[in-house]
């Protein structure tokens, strides 16, 4: 009995002691969801158990706890991507997936830094110099007229190494062809009609003229007309029908390699289809290793801006292929012969599939454009 008696006070100590250590309760139900709360964080929907309102001392603490663990995290994950190729993946896949940063969002992110880079420096270009000599001069001014063309030389430098050259950047070469329409040739441009047709109406009178064995198909004839009609479009205009379908083909890049990621995954099925694997894992993998190129291709965009560090943007591209290698052997855990053997095969009809995308990516544009 005195035992006992000895030991209620003990305990009632002990109890006391965990109520004061216990965190400090702020509201009894979730303010996000409503659910009882039992604990700091509510364990229907995970929010923290904070005060309704924060003073600025609070707001400021749990500002700076947010960012740590949501960008310690991320950290953590960029680490783990560049250090272990196909670590992440098989973490992932075995479903360690809390302590890392979620790969569809790093995917979301990393991409859109890549080309908002590349797009950057694209666009970024050096400012061309044009010259124009007595012949070119002669040509502005039996299209314009002396008086605007000697008004236009008179504003111009003269090329210091030859005195019989007028000098010009391409920004004022396109300045003024928004007063006067182009004439003089700033470069070869592209041309999709083979032919010499000028419109429709004489490519379809050359076309009936033809025997019908010696008549374009379907699809030849569709070119034809849509490369006249281009032509004619493109005519007076400061962009040419290359660039315009080229900077098409940029604008579009994106949706193709996103577009490309799921086949990318099949192939990685394909190859691997003894081995069990879902194609949701190949996903998960293929995800990563589109965050890593995008990541490496970040780098080189950013290299490639230091003339003495081109080397190293070289490199950078080779370990992106070779990447591709290690990180098959660690996720799938095959010996070298076998992983080396599949990495080409994918490596090769990722390429064939790549270069099919953005066959069909061209021939939409000249349809589109």
């Amino acid at each position: 009995m005195d035992e006992l008696e000895k030991s209620m006070p003990e305990s009632q100590a002990r109890m006391e002691s965990e109520q004061n250590t216990a965190p400090k309760r702020h509201n009894e139900n979730c303010l996000n969801c409503g659910t009882p709360l039992t604990d700091v964080f509510c364990s229907h929907c995970g929010q923290k158990d904070l005060p309704r309102r924060q003073t600025l001392g609070e707001l400021f603490d749990n500002f700076i706890s947010s960012f740590w663990s949501y960008e310690g995290k991320f950290f953590r994950t960029t680490k783990y991507l560049i250090t272990k190729p196909g670590f992440l993946a098989r973490e992932y896949n075995e479903g360690k997936r809390e302590s890392y940063y979620h790969p569809a969002r790093m995917y979301v992110f990393i991409s859109f830094v890549f080309f908002f880079l590349f797009f950057t420096i694209v666009n970024d270009k050096p400012d061309e110099i044009i010259e124009l000599d007595r012949s070119d001069i002669a040509q502005l001014k039996n299209d314009f007229g002396n008086p605007r063309v000697d008004s236009l030389l008179d504003r111009l430098p003269r090329n210091p190494n030859n005195p019989d050259e007028w000098v010009m950047t391409q920004k004022t070469m396109d300045s003024l062809d928004l007063v006067i329409p182009r004439k003089v040739d700033r470069g070869p441009g592209f041309s999709i009609s083979r032919s010499e047709y000028k419109s429709v109406e004489q490519y379809d009178s050359a076309q009936l003229a033809l025997p019908e064995a010696q008549r374009d198909g379907w699809f030849s004839r569709k070119m034809e007309i849509r490369g006249i009609e281009l032509s004619d479009r493109f005519q007076n205009k400061r962009e040419n029908i290359g660039e315009a379908i080229g900077n098409a083909l940029l604008e579009n890049s994106s949706k193709v390699i996103f577009f490309l990621l799921p086949v990318f995954a099949l192939l990685l099925k394909l190859v691997y289809w003894r081995r069990g694997f879902y194609y949701s894992e190949h996903l998960v993998f293929s995800i990563y290793y589109y965050n890593f190129v995008y990541f490496a291709g970040s780098v080189q965009l950013l290299l490639g801006l230091v003339p003495w560090l081109s080397w190293l943007s070289v490199a950078v591209g080779f370990w992106i292929i070779f990447y591709l290698l290690f990180a098959m052997k660690y996720m799938y855990a095959q010996g070298w012969v076998k992983t080396t053997a599949k990495f080409l095969i994918v490596f090769f009809l990722f390429i064939l599939c790549m270069g099919i995308a953005f066959g069909i990516s061209f021939f939409w544009i000249l349809l589109m454009i």
